[in-house]
């Protein structure tokens, strides 16, 4: 093995890392969310909102911070995205409101593009394309990875140290820790940056029909992904879970999905990745109406295939930005900003939008109603995508 061998895989290991820290903070307010609420006095629909605060700034910054992984480099920039999820955690810790927890996650949406836009970069720059199918699939585990550590261990950390703000403190440590490690191991193994300074990559990319489509499915994988991030613990708490039944059966639904991320993107070819979204999509929209039910062994059944989709769709849809034709190693990074541009406008979307549904009913049926509706019409827009030449161009 040659030490550009060796180098790649340890620079995707502390990529690992700076992602799982990512997950480990984005998830560390859906496990304790009742104790936040009733301590800041917070209505469902005010909780909504701060749950969607970070995809909210997300998406305003993430086509900049695309572009300027692709004229700076990943070093830095991926440095800088850990200091600011580790700031949005300690601020966390020192919410004394709705508003300042909104700010506080907002923060999050800062930093987050560089890591989440970094990664698919990072994986072009140092990856062939036979093996960019594992890559993905290895870095998409770590956010989820880090989302079921938060579910599990947080409680159990405010139940030791007697506050939740001890656990955002704790989480940022950990964020902070990943920060360095990657600063040291990029230092060791410069990255093969190749910047880009065109003026018009954004405007070009955009106009690409199938880059466009691709967009159309990050927005409606986000916007269930996220608001199924936010309320799913809340949502089986209400039925015959406890608060850390509810978290630990939603972590094991994000494993099995993770064990699935590690098999299915690199074994699904190119052309079969549209029809296997489409399988996906409507996966969830049958098992998301036992969210409603009160049988657990239903819930047990359906929560496994629905963190597979979860967990997988999104991978299995950057690959097919990759594999576009239109989308050169050198403009993923701006590509990779449109992609979660349009993401995270369904990340913003998704939890405000659950909160509202549950605000105005009397339970989570509506909730459940919306996430099915949206994940019927993303495999029915697949669906006419690939019969009408989705990858045409890839």
């Amino acid at each position: 093995m040659t030490n550009t061998s060796r180098s790649k895989w340890w620079v995707l290991g502390s990529l690992w890392a700076l992602y799982a820290s990512f997950g480990l903070v984005a998830g560390s307010l859906a496990p304790l969310l009742g104790h936040i609420r009733v301590d800041l006095g917070m209505s469902h629909a005010a909780m909504g909102a701060a749950l969607g605060a970070w995809p909210f700034v997300y998406l305003a910054v993430s086509a900049i911070a695309g572009k300027l992984l692709d004229r700076y480099g990943l070093h830095i920039g991926l440095a800088v995205g850990a200091v600011l999820i580790s700031s949005s955690a300690l601020l966390r810790a020192a919410a004394q409101s709705g508003t300042t927890l909104w700010l506080a996650v907002a923060v999050f949406g800062l930093g987050g593009p560089f890591i989440s836009i970094g990664a698919p970069k990072l994986v072009t720059e140092w990856f062939a394309a036979e093996e960019r199918g594992l890559a993905v699939g290895l870095y998409s585990t770590a956010s989820s990875l880090g989302a079921i550590t938060a579910l599990v261990i947080a409680d159990p950390l405010r139940g030791a140290t007697g506050h939740w703000r001890w656990v955002m403190v704790i989480f940022a440590a950990v964020s902070l820790t990943s920060g360095l490690l990657w600063v040291v191991v990029s230092s060791q193994n410069p990255l093969r940056d190749k910047p880009e300074l065109i003026d018009d990559q954004h405007e070009g990319l955009w106009r690409d029909p199938t880059v466009r489509r691709i967009l159309f499915l990050a927005f409606a994988i986000f916007f269930v992904g996220h608001a199924l991030n936010g309320w799913m613990p809340e949502m089986l708490r209400t039925g015959p879970w406890s608060t850390r039944g509810a978290a630990w059966l939603t972590a094991g639904g994000i494993t099995i999905g993770v064990i699935g991320s590690l098999i299915i993107p690199g074994r699904v070819s190119v052309y079969k990745r549209p029809q296997f979204l489409i399988m996906m999509f409507i996966a969830m929209a049958v098992c998301v109406w036992s969210l409603a039910a009160s049988s657990q062994t239903l819930h047990v059944f359906a929560i496994a295939v629905i963190g597979t989709v979860r967990v997988c769709s999104v991978p299995m849809a950057m690959l097919m930005l990759m594999s576009s034709r239109s989308v050169p190693d050198a403009r993923m990074g701006t590509a990779g900003g449109l992609f979660f541009t349009a993401g995270e406008l369904g990340g913003v979307s998704g939890p405000w939008g659950i909160g509202i549904a549950r605000q105005n009913s009397a339970d989570f049926g509506s909730s459940v109603a919306v996430l099915s509706v949206v994940a019927i019409v993303s495999a029915i827009a697949c669906w006419r995508f690939w019969r009408s030449g989705f990858l045409d161009h890839a």
